[in-house]
């Protein structure tokens, strides 16, 4: 098959377009003859002038194709050149020296072609003065960014598909490492307890999936005391999908937030302190008094007429200090520090103990209307939440003028807000907020009161709690009109499992060996009393004494009081578990509920049934028979 040639117009049109589309790929083009002595360059494009730095092409015609070049990549480009006819094309990434001295990086491109006449080269190169300023800004863009990394006061890490795949020395640091390499390829789970890592890593697949950030969410890493805050964001990482979390330790933040919600609650005891005086005062009062008339009814003889009106008498004096262990057991939950995991809470109970706590103060002041539907369990503490609900309260009480004739009033409701949250709303009749202190509501230490009257830390506390259980906290208010206090807790996604139902009669009805240990004469002394009517009942003024007689006798069941000096109930339990294993699970502890933090651990950390004084008799039976039945 023949070979068709151009015609001699054509292929000068061939080569203008060639080297136009050269030009515009911002490629110089140049010919050089290799069979020539020395080689020179036969043909050279405008754009190749101008790289090289020459006037115009025909300033390259007749030199040597690589004196243009630095004599340190001449060599190089001899080498291409004598490289046999038939080779493929060869490339090679050179500078060329410009007559005024400047070095221009150049890729250059060779392949060599026999004609009739003549051993050709052709070369074509390209400036890359541009891309290496490109690549060079682009290194120390890299450079103060890794710099920014590795110096920043915050962790820093890239996750994928669970695994670390980048971290700075401060993220290292709050997982407890030395040296950020050693955590490269590891599940960010393994440093999170149980329950934080599976939330972890639902909360990585939702940003996968969405393509977006979440808010910020508080995790305990394992390392004691130490909690830490992540802020994630979704980013491609080596051509998948990945997360870059920014974490801050937030310890100390923790610590202190702690401090003002209990300098808060300790603020709420004091303005609720006057009430439940008086709320206690008027039963005792009631009740001494009536102490007081049997007491003489009894010196002077009691007409047997006259005994169902004592009996009803006591049946009074019975209710007046139910009454007052009531109050006194509101207190204790209010005032009791509330370090629990959040969880299911039932929110109406919670109101309820709430609406006791500041009822002297609310019923003097306003007419209370109130709707609690049923609603699902939220997410909280118990605690906290009614630590805030009378917060508000407060608020919206002390926003009422003090006087009978024209009470204001106080709504509070709660129901559904939507399928997530749970919305429950303290409204007050009361003369409203400006625009200027609403704008203020919520800053630690602001108040409008008089000084000494309030910290200003109710609303900032109940936001700090209300936003760490992943709720909201807002206030509409017009002034003349009213303020509404809105709480939105989230649903909580389990379902709360309900405690088991106590047997309605004990089934043992037979005399069990009682051992009372406890060092306040009053109470040992009459729990024997009531006692021994069915039981066989021992006591002990301490808990050595309890534990010496303990080696010569065996009881059933062990009521033993926590707060004693000396021995307290901790150490009775310890050394009963010791010298007598298994007999420390008949043993009942009763307190007071003002003790130590560390023995209010202890309570809480086992499963021996508790009594809180002031009890009835009919709880210490049935616990009894309890105890004894299970062993």
């Amino acid at each position: 098959m023949s070979t068709p040639h151009l015609p001699e117009v054509e292929v000068g049109a061939l080569w203008a377009a060639l080297e136009q589309a050269a030009d515009l790929a911002g490629l110089g083009v140049f010919v050089a003859r290799l069979d020539s002595t020395p080689p020179q360059v036969v043909y050279a494009s405008r754009l190749a002038a101008q790289i090289v730095g020459r006037g115009t092409s025909q300033d390259l015609v007749g030199i040597a194709p690589w004196e243009i070049l630095r004599p340190e990549d001449q060599a190089a480009i001899i080498a291409m050149a004598s490289r046999p006819v038939g080779a493929p094309p060869a490339a090679a990434e050179v500078h060329v020296l410009r007559p005024d001295g400047t070095l221009i990086p150049v890729a250059l491109t060779t392949t060599r072609m026999i004609t009739a006449s003549a051993l050709l080269t052709f070369g074509y190169f390209r400036d890359l003065t541009e891309e290496h300023a490109a690549r060079a800004a682009l290194a120390r863009s890299e450079a103060r960014f890794q710099f920014l990394l590795e110096h920043a006061p915050d962790g820093v890490a890239v996750i994928r598909r669970g695994t670390i795949v980048f971290i700075n020395p401060k993220a290292a640091e709050l997982l407890a490492s030395a040296r950020p390499d050693q955590l490269l390829g590891r599940s960010i789970v393994e440093f999170l307890p149980p329950e934080d890592g599976r939330l972890a890593l639902a909360r990585l697949e939702e940003i996968i999936r969405t393509g977006e950030d979440v808010l910020p969410n508080e995790y305990q890493v394992l390392v004691p005391g130490r909690t830490v805050e992540i802020k994630s964001v979704p980013l491609e990482w080596e051509g998948e999908p990945a997360v870059m979390a920014f974490a801050r330790d937030v310890t100390e933040r923790k610590a202190i937030e702690a401090r003002l919600v209990e300098a808060d609650r300790l603020a709420a005891l004091g303005t609720l302190a006057a009430a439940v005086a008086h709320e206690i005062n008027n039963p005792l009062t009631y009740a001494q008094l009536t102490v007081q008339g049997i007491s003489r009814a009894l010196a002077a003889g009691v007409p047997v007429e006259n005994v169902g009106q004592i009996r009803e008498q006591l049946r009074d004096i019975e209710h007046g200090i139910s009454r007052i262990a009531s109050i006194t057991a509101g207190l204790r939950s209010f005032a009791r520090t509330d370090d629990t995991v959040p969880g299911p809470v039932d929110l109406v109970p919670v109101i309820e103990r709430a609406l006791k706590m500041v009822d002297n103060d609310l019923r003097h002041r306003a007419q209370l209307v109130k709707w609690l539907g049923p609603v699902p369990p939220v997410t909280g503490t118990m605690g906290k939440l009614e630590q805030v609900i009378v917060n508000v309260l407060l608020n919206a009480i002390q926003s009422l003028p003090a006087t009978a004739t024209t009470p204001g009033t106080i709504e509070v409701t709660v129901a559904p807000r939507d399928a997530k949250f749970v919305a429950l709303r303290i409204r007050d009749s009361g003369p409203g907020i400006s625009a200027e202190v609403r704008a203020r509501i919520f800053e630690p230490f602001f108040t409008t009161r008089p000084v000494g009257e309030s910290m200003g830390l109710g609303l900032a506390v109940s936001k700090t709690i209300i936003d760490s259980f992943g709720g909201e906290i807002s206030i509409d208010s017009v002034a003349g009109a009213g303020t509404t206090v809105t709480i939105a807790l989230p649903i909580h996604e389990s379902v709360p499992v309900p405690a088991p139902e106590e047997p309605a009669d004990p089934i043992d009805e037979g005399r069990h060996r009682v051992l009372v240990i406890d060092d306040e004469p009053m109470v040992r002394n009459i729990l024997a009393k009531l006692l021994a009517d069915t039981h066989a009942v021992t006591v002990a003024g301490s808990g050595a004494d309890g534990i010496a007689l303990l080696a010569t006798m065996v009881f059933d069941v062990i009521i033993c009081d926590v707060m004693m000096p000396g021995m307290n109930g901790r150490e009775v339990h310890r050394r009963v578990a010791e010298a007598h294993p298994g007999m420390e699970r008949r043993m009942v502890f009763i307190s007071g509920g003002a003790f130590a933090p560390e023995l209010e651990k202890f309570l809480e950390s086992i499963p021996n049934p508790k009594l809180a004084k002031p009890f009835r008799l009919d709880d210490v039976l049935k616990v009894v028979e309890q105890v004894a039945k299970s062993t």
